[in-house]
């Protein structure tokens, strides 16, 4: 485990980059996305377009941090 500043170390599920994240992310991502398309094609609100539209901002950032943590943790 990696250790904190403070002297607590870091279980290892809460690290960045944990496996559990994809997992998570991408279905979550999928059903936002989904939410979003079926919002548009039946013509919902601006304000609930642009909810899941960040809701959809939010998983992709999510998954890319997921990933690039991963990535980042492998090279060292």
């Amino acid at each position: 485990m990696l250790e904190r500043s403070h002297g607590r170390t870091v279980p290892a599920w809460a690290r960045p980059g944990a496996r559990w994240g994809p997992f998570v992310y991408g279905p979550l991502l999928c059903i936002s996305v989904g939410l979003l398309v079926l919002r548009i094609t039946d013509g919902a609100g601006a304000a609930s377009i642009v909810w899941s539209s960040l809701q959809v901002l939010l998983w992709v950032v999510l998954l890319a941090g997921n990933l690039a943590a991963r990535r980042g943790n492998q090279e060292t």
